[in-house]
């Protein structure tokens, strides 16, 4: 094929036009690597290799801002390049440099999460949820929560004190305090007994 035309297209973007009608879009810092210019005579392994280093050059950069405004699982980083239209090549050779240099890492991020989780007084059972819809492979979330030392009364009796210290006040507000913990993954056993102690308290300070 030959380079016919070469034109500024999208930011950061090139457009070559071959004899054949043909057009591809190309990362110009990629262009100026391979001195590619008009009236070269280009092969289709030469134009895939050159769409590659494209994309992996913008797909790279894409992640790079992702990963500067939050945290990533590998998983869920690969799906949003893909989703940001990146092939699934370029994505997965990106992902592979970035855990290779540290900048991903499921461990940390799930330790990370599990004590967030923990801080919050979110059940296990939820945050197990959370952290697999986050891209967290299942058996690394459960190391992790099983590692991380939650006392799930505790966390109850800060959510009585807290989010639900009004709608105990309410007319059948226990029953539905009730129900709420058990839906949010805390144990029946669990909330029977926090909600026990925090009557007894209650009782205890209004006498």
């Amino acid at each position: 094929m030959i380079i016919t035309t070469i034109k500024p297209d999208k930011k950061h973007l090139t457009r070559l036009i071959f004899d054949d009608g043909g057009e591809q879009l190309l990362d110009n810092d990629v262009l100026a690597e391979g001195s590619v210019a008009v009236g070269q005579d280009i092969s289709t392994e030469e134009l895939k290799e050159l769409k590659f280093n494209s994309d992996y050059k913008r797909a790279k950069s894409r992640a790079l801002w992702y990963l500067d405004r939050m945290d990533y699982t590998e998983k869920a980083l690969y799906e949003k390049l893909l989703k940001a239209g990146f092939s699934k090549k370029a994505s997965a050779a990106v992902l592979a440099k970035l855990c290779e240099f540290g900048l991903i890492d499921d461990r940390r991020y799930a330790e990370r999460m599990a004590e967030r989780c923990k801080e919050n007084n979110i059940s296990k059972r939820e945050a197990m949820h959370k952290m697999l819809l986050k891209g967290v492979p299942y058996d690394l979330a459960k190391e992790m929560l099983e590692e991380t030392d939650t006392d799930e009364e505790e966390q109850i009796k800060n959510l009585l004190e807290g989010k639900y210290a009004y709608k105990l006040t309410q007319e059948k507000g226990a029953e539905k305090v009730y129900a709420a913990l058990v839906r949010k993954g805390f144990s029946y056993s669990s909330v029977r007994s926090a909600m026990k102690k925090y009557t007894e308290q209650l009782e205890f300070c209004e006498e």
